[in-house]
């Protein structure tokens, strides 16, 4: 998986990192990713917090093997 694309075409929203981390059995750090300036649900644990808008060049590495 090159790009977040997947993601949002199966649950509709960009994801925790903690969701994407158990979803996709990567282990992304805070500095791996892009996140949303400021907080919203996240559609897979419906939990309120920073979700993931993009990648990094360390996050593409580590998706790309997925």
């Amino acid at each position: 998986m090159l790009s977040l694309r997947p993601v949002l075409l199966e649950y509709g929203d960009y994801l925790c990192r903690r969701c994407l981390n158990r979803r996709y059995e990567v282990h992304l750090a805070h500095r791996d990713c892009r996140e949303s300036p400021s907080p919203h649900p996240c559609p897979c644990c419906k939990k309120t917090g920073n979700v993931v808008t993009g990648l990094r060049m360390g996050g593409h590495i580590k998706l790309l093997r997925k």
